[in-house]
Order: C-alpha cells, then structure tokens, then sequence
C-alpha cells in the first residue's frame, strides 16, 4: 500500500552546485589570485597616502607581514599594545585615517579568511581600546567601537560569502573536499531548517569562521540568512572583545583599577548572557522553560 507523504520536505542541495560562472580550478585560483592582488594594491595605495605615523610611538609596531605570519595572534598582548601607542596618537590628528584603515584590514582579513585567521579578537580588541565615543555612563562600553567591529566583521563575512559563490566552487572541492562533505551531512540533520542550520555554524567550533563564509555559499544557504545569522550571533563576541579592548586600554592609560575592572567585568558576563539568549534554538529554550516550572511546581498539565 503506497504511503501518503506528511508534506512537502526541502531538500538540501548538492555540493558544489554551479552558480555563476562554471570555472576551472586553474581560472578560480587566477581569480582569487587576481582579488587578492588587487586588495593589497588597494592597501598599499591608502598607506602610501596616509599621513606619516608617529615615528616615536610606532617604532615596534607589527606590520602587515608580521600579521600574514602570525605574529599579531601569537603575542596579542604585546601587539595590542604596540598598536594601541601608535594608533592612540595617530587617532588624536587623523581620525578618518584610522578608522577606515582599521575597518578596512577588518574587512580584507574576512574576506581573504585563511590569510588573516586568528586577527578578528586582536582586532576587536584593539579597537575597543582606540575608540571611547559613544560610551555609555556607566561602564564606559563605547557603541561607535561596538559598530566598527561589529560591522566590519559582518561585511567581511558577506564579501567572503559573495566571493566564494562566484569563483570559490573548484577551489574548495579540491582543497576541502572531507569538510564539504562533513558540512553537507551536518546539513541534513537539521531537515531544511538552513536559517537553525546557519545560526548553529556561526556558534559552533565544528569548522572555521573563514571556512562558514565560503562554503555555505556553496551549498544554497540564502544571503539573506547567512547576513542576519552572521549578525546576531557575533554580537557576544563583539561585546566581550571591545570590553576586554576597553579594559586594557584603561590598563595602559592609568594603570591597574581593580574595582573598576570587576564592575566592567560583571557587566560585560550579563550582557553576553542576555545577548546569547537567542541564540539557543527554540526547542531547547521550550525545554528548558518547561523544566524550570516543572521544579516550581507551574507546569500544567496536559487536558
């Protein structure tokens, strides 16, 4: 006796599903290539027309190389540091300069995520402790570095996620090929519900950041949930990092306030509590608040 299907149930598409432009592995790497050469140019060009940095202030900052090899994720504290004496006064005479050159490196590093993986913290963290406008009264938390870093990071991802849907196909099918895989069967556990599906890979360590923003491009997760996904659930991360940024550039200005420290530390642990709430999926909070009354003794019972 045939079986009567209970409704209609989205399939998850196929890996490496062509999208724009059917390309060899040889045209995509050119392309990715060809991208990357022009970002650096881009780089280059506003630091050739920048102001000159502060030679006195700048003299043991890392450079661009040093962040490309790792240095500014080895020694954060140190490289925070030397960044925040720089930039600091830098900033004071040359406030569009440092901005859009930090937004920028924020930007590039995401879009170009294998090469600038382990920078999103330090970066975040350098500019909570650069920026203190648009701080609230209370624990001094600034809302303009909160922007800065928030949307730097969201932008980034969109541009990794647009990039990879263009030209990223063979290149990550030959260099990733276990973890596309790995990423499609995770995928099917969650029946077609990409937008939980999206929002659980923002908040997992299962894979990369830089390797969430190009694959799920590759695999028909809609932009418009990866681009709300990838918002919300940076938010507690961003709040933690420009706090810590906030902290330490407390730290370097007046020295240590271990009163003023702990305040903003309990601060910083609920507003990153209240931020994570919606992050938990719907039916683990239906559970949860269930269990809760049950032990209160006001849960209802079934009719």
């Amino acid at each position: 006796e045939a079986q009567v299907p209970s409704g209609p149930r989205r399939r998850a598409p196929a890996i490496g599903r062509r999208s724009l432009m059917a390309l060899s592995l040889r045209q995509s790497l050119v392309l990715y290539g060809a991208a990357m050469l022009l970002a650096i140019a881009s780089a280059v060009y506003f630091v050739w027309t920048a102001p000159p940095l502060p030679q006195a202030q700048c003299a043991e900052v890392v450079s661009a190389m040093d962040v490309v090899r790792g240095k500014l994720a080895r020694e954060p504290r140190k490289s925070i540091l030397d960044l925040w004496a720089c930039l600091g006064e830098y900033k004071r005479d040359n406030w569009w300069h440092t901005t859009w050159g930090l937004w920028g490196v924020y930007f590039l590093f995401k879009v170009f995520g294998p090469f600038g993986a382990g920078t999103s913290m330090v970066l975040s963290i350098l500019i909570g402790a650069l920026y203190t406008e648009w701080s609230d009264p209370i624990v001094g938390y600034s809302f303009l570095a909160h922007l800065i870093g928030a949307s730097a990071e969201v932008c980034g991802g969109c541009g990794a996620f647009l990039m990879s849907h263009a030209i990223g196909r063979e290149i990550l099918l030959h260099f990733a090929a276990e973890k596309m895989a790995k990423l499609k069967c995770e995928m099917d556990k969650f029946e077609g519900s990409l937008f939980r599906y999206m929002m659980f890979l923002r908040v997992s360590p299962l894979f990369p950041n830089w390797f969430v923003n190009y694959s799920t491009a590759l695999v028909g997760m809609p932009f418009s949930y990866f681009a709300v996904a990838s918002f919300v659930a940076i938010q507690p991360a961003a709040c933690m990092s420009i706090a810590m940024g906030r902290m330490l550039g407390d730290v370097g200005e007046t020295g240590l306030d271990l009163t003023k420290m702990a305040k903003r530390g309990a601060m910083m642990a609920v507003t990153m509590a209240l931020l994570s709430l919606p992050l938990i999926p719907a039916e683990d909070m239906r559970k949860l608040k269930d269990r809760v009354l049950g032990l209160v003794g006001l849960k209802q019972k079934a009719s």
